[in-house]
């Protein structure tokens, strides 16, 4: 695995960095005896990932039963957990060298996506819900690099998908050497991100994931099943989309299957989903 993704990275010729704020929050949280002053003082070093932390901390999303007015304070309310799914979705948002309507569209679907996650992980009892977060965040974090690297192409992929030349899958092989799938989990690999984080962005379409340990594998399917259900929901709703696409038959998907859910089950979670990202759009956007 190692080497299939060096090789994928060796292809990328203008790698995005992992932003730095995000690199000393995630050592920070590495050590046992961590300072959530200095924490705070990291994070306010980028103004941009600062005023996200506090929007998303008092917003619905997390319910906070106070308002939270300090970094310090968000940092120590919150937890560790949480703390570090907002500064890595404040700090995707950063990957764009330029940020017109695509980056918009795709910084929406990375986040509705996370959104939609956690939303089904807490109400399935699927998965930790900041893991399913990250997860989804991350599921489509290829085509953000694809983007970044060759924003030509990869406007002409887009371009070509909607004139209907071919489906996405189809067209990516057309401009890119490698699926997104493949280019986000070499990234994350490079990135030194955990295992079930790779995986799930690597399978999330197919759900071919395995793990030599029996319960890790089972929780490994559970969390990349809950990633491939969200991403059927935000298509279906148009989340991060031109526009919704009803055809979408979400029960049906292997997220769904997995999680043997029936038709009420998918019905109800993506209401909720639907509604939970509308109430929490503007709390995760600039």
């Amino acid at each position: 695995m190692a080497t299939d993704f060096q090789t994928v990275i060796r292809s990328i010729a203008d790698l995005p960095p992992m932003p730095a704020v995000a690199i000393k929050v995630l050592e920070l949280l590495g050590d046992p005896n961590v300072n959530y002053k200095k924490l705070g003082q990291v994070i306010s070093s980028d103004p941009a990932v600062s005023a996200r932390l506090l929007k998303v901390a008092n917003s619905s999303f997390y319910s906070m039963k106070r308002q939270i007015k300090t970094l310090d304070h968000a940092v120590s309310i919150v937890g560790e957990r949480t703390l570090r799914s907002l500064v890595l979705a404040a700090s995707l948002e950063g990957l764009n060298k330029s940020y017109g309507l695509l980056e918009k569209m795709l910084w929406e679907d990375s986040i509705g996506c996370a959104v939609g996650c956690r939303v089904l992980a807490r109400k399935f009892a699927a998965a930790e819900p900041e893991e399913a977060f990250l997860a989804g965040l991350f599921r489509h974090l290829g085509k953000v690099v694809m983007n970044y690297t060759d924003s030509e192409s990869y406007h002409s992929l887009i371009e070509a998908n909607y004139a209907g030349e071919g489906s996405y899958s189809e067209l990516e092989g057309r401009f890119f050497p490698y699926a997104h799938a493949v280019v986000g989990a070499a990234v994350l690999d490079k990135w030194n991100f955990s295992r079930f984080l790779v995986m799930t962005t690597l399978h999330h379409d197919d759900l071919k994931v395995a793990h030599e340990d029996e319960e890790s594998g089972d929780n490994l399917l559970r969390l990349t099943a809950i990633v491939n259900l969200s991403d059927h929901i935000c298509r279906r709703i148009g989340i991060g989309q031109r526009e919704a696409d009803e055809s979408i038959e979400v029960a049906g998907c292997l997220g769904a299957e997995a999680l043997e859910l029936d038709e009420d089950d998918v019905l109800e979670a993506i209401e909720e989903v639907g509604a939970v990202f509308a109430e929490n759009r503007s709390s995760f956007s600039g």
